[in-house]
């Protein structure tokens, strides 16, 4: 599916040709009607010699509607530039084909409307003059028809035409990431709201949930056209209405972009090659105010030069732009700059990386990578994405307090960032990991030289841990993963490499998952293994009333008797008692017995079948009743459900 979107002065003819050549008007507003003039966007579609369809998006040709004409513009793939035979080239011609060049549209026709009113040697020289104004355009040596809507002179040939721009404009990507900008909202009785708007990317099918960004109104396509006809499913380049459920026609505007949930995040911050036309009045200067037309939106945004002070008519640099609303951007994207006031068409460009961070200005190591996702090929592209921006790359591994930012991507989202098919950066990523320049990580991908930073940090981290703590079996892996700055799922599948690789190994004990360094040991200091052997002596001498833990790490330290607890020689009930291991065991063997033979235990007789205090005897409890080896029953306990487990625990401690 193609879209051609008219183009032109006021006044030419636009509409009445397009409805000349669909049958369709195009002016559907009453003011459009009285005034003869059209002021927003008309719709129409054509069936083509060829049979191709085509939509046709009509603009406004009056300078004051100029902002309506731009949010027609922005997705079509064909300009049809009307250019009256009896008034030639006209400023608001220029300015449109000014904007059709910078949106880089490189098929189209021109059409000579009102051929009728003029001689052949006029006519002549209008299509001569036409022809130099587009030699140094996107649109060079497009071809020009004389044609009439009164009198339908010249209508086949212009339909001919049209049908072979269409042929030869590029085909609409389907890289599965649909988007379409909304030029109109409205609301129809027994439907609902509905939004139209050219969709890209992708495709829409009706049932599906979606967003509109950048506002974040979830909602449910209740239905779809296309050309007026009831469809599943929307294509790629062509003209949709989407009947939405679940969304109010107030929380919806032009220039929302409207998209599956979670493809898409808006952004306030664009990087950008910009170009001045050679026709501008003025320089484009260095924090200059501008107002942004991207899709359908419009933005107030300022410009931070990156190259220079300023831009000269005609020049080209990259530059910032900073926008005082959010919008929704892709690489590649193509956009419009005009000065709000006077109101006039400044230049325009093309999206080079649409979440940036704020760049020092004229930094040359920023320059180039701003050149290679410009211009570069796609592994450079792809490598380039990966690696980040210069400032964040160039941060040394391991540097305290400032990990993280390792650039991993999975598929999806590089493709995302990048705006390529899937397949092509399957294709760049494959050559890249070849050549070892980048690294794979389960699902995640790194430029080489950030995954070392990434192994390295991970190393230094553990090893660190080590030094600090050199009683515990490991770092805390949930520990590990909050200080690299890393999502759960990218942790799991670099940990998994790096244990693959044998930079880390990882252990799991009751406390949890633990990363460690090959080879860690811990073991005590001979004045640690002499003051352990005297504190676990007291425990052997007073097994079930023992020293409770604030005296043990007064003896032995926390780390010690963290040690202690986590290698199992001591058991926690609580925060305050401990039990040497066999005398639990021993403690829950008797308690289980007395329960088989009598049924129920209450605290006292407890206390005096192990011979303990009332304080013990209820940590034990409460213990016990955790792990439902017993129940309580009122002041009583009973066998409970897990009790068969204290048998397991004691062959286990007398093997």
């Amino acid at each position: 599916m193609s879209c051609i979107g008219t183009a032109g002065h006021v006044d030419h003819g636009k509409s009445t040709l397009v409805t000349a050549l669909t049958g369709i008007d195009p002016d559907r507003l009453a003011e459009e009607k009285a005034r003869g003039m059209t002021i927003d966007l008309g719709f129409a579609w054509i069936s083509l010699p060829s049979g191709h369809e085509a939509s046709i998006v009509d603009v406004p040709g009056h300078e004051s509607f100029i902002r309506n004409m731009l949010a027609g513009v922005g997705g079509i793939d064909v300009a049809l530039l009307v250019v009256a035979a009896d008034e030639g080239v006209m400023p608001q011609t220029e300015e449109h084909l000014a904007i059709l060049d910078l949106l880089r549209v490189r098929s189209g026709v021109v059409a000579l409307t009102k051929c009728d009113l003029v001689d052949d040697v006029w006519l002549a020289l209008v299509r001569e003059d036409v022809s130099e104004r587009l030699s140094s355009t996107s649109l060079a040596g497009s071809r020009i028809v004389p044609c009439s809507a009164v009198n339908g002179q010249g209508l086949p040939e212009l339909l001919a035409a049209l049908d072979n721009a269409v042929t030869a404009a590029p085909t609409r990507r389907d890289i599965g990431r649909p988007r379409l900008s909304i030029d109109r909202v409205f609301t129809m009785t027994g439907f609902g709201t509905v939004v139209t708007g050219t969709l890209q990317e992708g495709r829409l099918r009706v049932g599906q949930d979606v967003e509109a960004m950048p506002r974040d109104a979830r909602a449910r396509i209740r239905g779809l056209q296309a050309h007026r006809h009831a469809v599943t499913e929307g294509e790629p380049g062509g003209r949709l209405a989407v009947n939405l459920a679940g969304v109010a026609r107030s929380d919806l505007h032009r220039g929302d972009v409207l998209t599956l949930p979670g493809m898409f995040q808006s952004t306030t911050t664009l990087d950008a090659r910009l170009d001045v036309l050679a026709s501008a009045p003025r320089t484009l200067e260095h924090n200059a105010e501008l107002v942004l037309y991207l899709g359908a939106a419009e933005v107030p945004a300022r410009v931070a030069l990156l190259e220079s002070d300023e831009l000269e008519p005609g020049a080209s640099g990259f530059a910032q732009l900073r926008l005082l609303q959010p919008v929704v951007a892709a690489r590649n994207d193509r956009f419009i700059v005009r000065i709000p006031s006077p109101s006039l068409t400044l230049g325009g460009g093309v999206i080079v990386d649409p979440f940036p961070r704020r760049h020092r200005r004229r930094d040359q190591a920023v320059l180039t990578w701003l050149a290679t996702l410009a211009d570069g090929a796609p592994d450079d592209i792809v490598l380039a994405m990966l690696q980040g921006e210069p400032g964040i790359r160039r941060r040394p591994a391991g540097h305290p307090g400032r990990l993280g930012n390792y650039g991993g991507r999975d598929l999806p989202s590089l493709a995302r960032l990048v705006s390529m098919p899937t397949a092509d950066v399957t294709s760049a990523l494959t050559g890249l990991a070849e050549r070892g320049q980048v690294t794979a990580a389960g699902d995640f991908f790194y430029a080489a030289e950030q995954w070392r930073r990434l192994a390295d940090d991970a190393r230094l981290l553990v090893e660190e841990f080590h030094r600090q703590y050199p009683l515990r079996a490991g770092m805390p892996r949930e520990e590990w993963r909050s200080r690299l700055q890393l999502a759960p799922r990218e942790a799991a599948d670099a940990l998994l490499r790096l244990l693959q690789d044998g930079a880390l190994v990882e252990s799991h004990s009751g406390r949890g998952a633990f990363v460690a360094i090959p080879g860690h040991v811990v073991s005590l200091t001979p004045e640690q293994r002499q003051a352990v052997d005297q504190m676990l002596a007291r425990f052997r001498a007073e097994p079930f009333a023992p020293p409770i833990r604030p005296e043990v790490e007064g003896a032995l330290g926390p780390e010690v008797t963290a040690l202690l607890i986590e290698q199992g020689t001591l058991v926690r009930l609580n925060d305050t008692v401990l039990l040497g291991r066999e005398a639990y065991v021993e403690a829950l063997q008797r308690m289980v017995a007395h329960l088989r033979t009598h049924e129920t235990l209450t605290v006292a007789d407890a206390r005096d079948l192990l011979g303990t205090t009332r304080k013990y005897m209820l940590a034990l409890f409460e213990h016990t009743d955790e792990r439902r080896y017993t129940l309580r029953r009122g002041d009583d306990r009973v066998l409970g459900p897990q009790a068969a487990e204290v048998d397991a625990l004691a062959w286990k401690t007398s093997g």
